[in-house]
């Protein structure tokens, strides 16, 4: 057989840091040249990567030399295609579902790089597990796009949502955790194979994630390589150490805390233990870390120690004068243990963990000791270790990589190509109010005829035109007709959705593709959606993501992102499926219209469809472009996801009520109420002009209580106030603004937004009459008379990146006298686009 070809995707690499994931990628590229090299090992990294440190090229090009090739992703930003360009601006919007998004499509681009520069596809792709990195990738191949030969196989290493389980008090609930928990199991549920290192451990997965049926036959059990490094001096450990060591990561679901108060409870019982307990370690919560240091008595501070920074060298003569213990809650496999086994030391291992408890290599009393998770079970097995000898190591021999065991792969579940004709489709337009939105929908639609086969029968367009705006005998109908396509008169101003429902269920053909008013199809979407159609019975829905248009440019803006399989984030955000998509006739019979949910019913409907269970799709595309005009519509209110959380814990049969909580939305409290700064929240003002001291008084400044900033105007100058914007994306600012004088002549006042890297020189000459620009956004300027107050409105969705600077500007009337001129800007109000979460 040839050489099979495998690329693994990871962000670390060693001997770029100490991550285990990285060590053990390492170690497959040495052991495959150990057999003699059977495979071409290949990785994809992120250029952060070869960032890291300044010799990292030379570093990798040094390691793997002749043992594997290494590919880095691409920059999507010098991409040529729409769909990375608009990606490429999501880096500016943290923890956003674009965000995330772009990190997958950025790997998918770099794996299709790397089969162009290797001349022919990989036969395996490896994700790890974690991060949701394989999204992009995922839909790509279930859509008949790419990877249509490569088996992708998804390696169990630890996800957040696992991790996240065993640390349940510890994070702060956020929209941003949904995201990641379901990309993390869209890839567990998708991938082609599932590598497990222990049975008990991949058994642990499978029962999270609710995954036994579609992991039959489709996981591996392989016990990786552990290799020590090249040039590494053996260690051997004492026979009859009296220390102990806790060497994992500061991390909750490691649980150091157990260590420490079993370290306590042993000395308390044997003050004279002339041995000590280290926890050779690192963290980065430096609050956790110091919560932990706060558990130790001051009486035996001498007796348990943090050493952090600790070399290689020392690290190893600490765990050689040691009994280790290794106290997590959670592990997939934990290379420390066995390396710490190899050198022949004591070890004390969670036996409530998945990966050491009921497992093939680790046998209580014989190479390890066991104990029950609990503090006194840990205190009772540290006495046990001092008169206690391991009889055996861990057994560290490796299985044959799967990749060498073609036999063992699971059949593909998807055909390469679409095996049957493609469905019929009905191409259903609605939405339209008005004879202008008909115009504007029908112009939209025409281009779809090319795609279609009207003439043969196997496609149909179908225009709803509601009998509250539109006559059957009415020049629309007419038109309608007159282009081969049908046209139908619902009841009343919109069609109740529950009736639309069951219109949709009785149509002739299998696919419907909803046609929304204010989307215009991307070419060659529907095709590729009814590819993917074909190809996979079980497809419910398949949509892609949408562009947004600026509306006062007409160029492409942003994208907006779904999510689509994805049950954790249905609970608090609409962004599952685009309302322009295609969708099996039949599925509203089994997640019907609920027009209980008013406008946002497909919303409602599409996140049912995520709850339960429904194969949707979210092909990695741009599928439509949105009208400018709907970029701020509503998608979903507080009372939406309240109603549908309420309903899930009710449909499993919880006794309490959800509706009691408020759920989490997206930063900003969602459309209905903005983020208002005010009081405090003003103090951080500074004045960016005039320059230097140009008066006795400060013409910015920030007053306690209800007076907010004041910003006095200054003779032949404008003067600006600036603060800083949060890290999401504005739609609107409005500034409430009051003069405080009974005596002056009227104030000029307006406010603007400029992008963080805007220059101030930029922001002058906007303010002096200069063209537009895309980087600055200034509103109308306002009047504000003696003693009266005003609303400074601006729609800064166009301009806004996020981390914006927010201006606050005054200036005199023509004639006008700055004495007694009192502006006060006393609070300003950010409404966020929530349709870019």
């Amino acid at each position: 057989m040839t050489k099979p070809a495998i690329c693994f995707v990871t962000n670390e690499l060693y001997p770029l840091g100490p991550g285990g994931i990285g060590r053990m990628l390492h170690n497959f590229a040495r052991h495959n040249e150990t057999l003699g090299s059977p495979a071409e090992i290949h990785f994809l990294v992120p250029p952060e990567l070869l960032a890291s440190r300044p010799d990292a090229p030379m570093l990798l090009a040094g390691t793997f030399d002749g043992l594997a090739q290494v590919h880095i992703c691409p920059d999507l930003a010098n991409r040529p295609d729409l769909m990375a360009q608009l990606l490429a601006r999501a880096g500016a919007h943290p923890w956003t579902l674009e965000w995330h998004l772009a990190e997958s499509y950025r790997y998918y681009q770099g794996l299709l790089a790397a089969e162009r520069r290797r001349g022919a596809p990989f036969d395996i792709v490896e994700f790890p597990d974690f991060g949701g990195w394989a999204v992009a990738s995922i839909e790509a191949k279930r859509a008949g796009l790419a990877f249509t030969q490569t088996l992708i196989a998804a390696r169990i290493h630890s996800t957040q949502g696992v991790i996240y389980r065993a640390e349940r008090f510890t994070h702060h609930p956020g929209h941003s955790l949904g995201i990641v928990f379901d990309a993390e199991r869209h890839l567990l549920a998708h991938a082609d194979l599932i590598v497990g290192h222990e049975r008990t451990v991949l058994a642990f997965n499978e029962d999270h994630y609710g995954l036994a049926g579609r992991w039959r036959g489709r996981c591996l059990l392989e016990f990786p390589p552990i290799l020590p490094d090249d040039g590494d001096a053996p260690v051997q450990a004492e026979r009859e150490p009296l220390d102990f060591i806790f060497s994992s990561r500061l991390q909750p679901f490691k649980r150091p805390d157990l260590f420490i108060r079993a370290a306590i409870l042993f000395l308390e019982r044997h003050p004279d233990h002339a041995g000590c307990f280290r926890l050779v370690s690192y963290g980065w919560d430096e609050a956790y870390i110091a919560g932990l240091r706060a558990l130790v008595p001051e009486t035996l501070k001498e007796k348990i120690l943090f050493v952090f920074g600790a070399s290689a060298a020392e690290r190893a003569s600490h765990l050689a004068r040691s009994v280790v213990v290794v106290p997590s809650d959670y592990e997939s496999l934990c290379l420390f243990a066995f390396e710490a086994s190899r050198m022949g030391c004591k070890i004390i291992l969670n036996g409530r963990c998945p990966a050491f408890g009921k497992t093939s290599r680790w046998q209580d009393e014989n190479n390890c000791l066991l104990f029950d998770g609990s503090v006194a079970g840990l205190a009772a097995a540290m006495e046990k270790a001092l008169c206690w000898a391991p009889s055996a190591t861990a057994s560290v021999a490796p299985d044959t990589p799967y990749w060498l065991r073609p036999a063992a792969w699971p059949v593909s579940r998807a055909p390469a190509v679409a095996q049957v004709k493609r469905p019929g489709v009905t191409v259903v337009c609605h939405g339209i109010r008005s004879p202008a939105e008909f115009e504007r929908l029908f112009d939209t639609v025409l281009p779809l005829d090319a795609e279609l086969d009207l003439a043969g029968g196997t496609d149909a367009v179908q225009v709803l035109l509601p009998r509250g705006h539109f006559a059957p005998d009415g020049p629309e109908a007419r038109r309608v007709e007159a282009q081969g396509w049908q046209a139908v008169f619902p009841s009343g101003k919109n069609e109740c959705p529950e009736m639309l429902g069951r219109r949709l269920a009785a149509l002739e053909r299998e696919a419907v593709l909803l046609h929304p008013f204010g989307f215009e199809a991307a070419p060659g979407f529907l095709a590729l959606a009814l590819d993917a159609m074909a190809r996979d019975a079980e497809l419910a829905l398949v949509c892609g993501h949408v562009e947004l248009v600026d509306p006062h440019t007409a160029r492409s803006d942003y994208l907006r992102a779904y999510a689509g399989e994805a049950p954790s984030m249905a609970l608090v955000s609409s962004r599952i499926a685009s309302p322009f998509c295609l969708l099996r006739r039949d599925l509203p019979t089994r997640v019907p219209f609920d027009p209980r949910a008013g406008d946002l019913w497909f919303e409602v409907f599409a996140r049912e469809c995520a709850l339960t269970g429904e194969g949707i799709l979210v092909m990695p595309v741009i599928a439509a472009t949105m009208d400018a005009f709907l970029a701020g519509r509503r998608e979903t209110t507080k009372k939406i996801s309240g109603g549908l959380t309420d309903a899930a814990g009710i449909a499993v049969g919880l006794p309490a009520r959800l509706l009691s909580l408020d759920p989490v939305q997206p930063p900003g409290d969602g459309p209905d109420r903005p983020l208002t700064l005010h009081g405090e929240q003003l103090r951080p003002v500074s004045r960016i002009h005039p320059q230097g001291r140009v008066r006795e008084w400060e013409p910015v400044q920030w007053h306690g209580g209800s007076r907010g900033i004041i910003v006095h105007p200054i003779a032949g100058e404008v003067t600006i106030g600036e603060l800083r914007g949060p890290h999401r994306r504005v739609g609107r600012i409005v500034a409430h603004v009051r003069n405080l004088s009974e005596h002056n002549g009227g104030v000029e006042a307006a406010v603007a937004l400029a992008r963080g890297n805007a220059a101030t020189q930029r922001i002058l000459a906007r303010l002096d009459g200069g063209e537009m620009a895309d980087d600055v956004a200034l509103s109308a300027w306002q009047t504000v008379g003696p003693g009266r107050q005003a609303l400074i409105e601006l729609s800064a969705y166009g301009t806004s990146r996020g981390n914006d600077r927010l201006l606050l500007i005054t200036r005199l009337p023509p004639r006008g006298e700055e004495s007694d001129c009192h502006l006060a800007f006393e609070r300003v109000e950010l409404w966020f686009n929530e349709n870019i979460l």
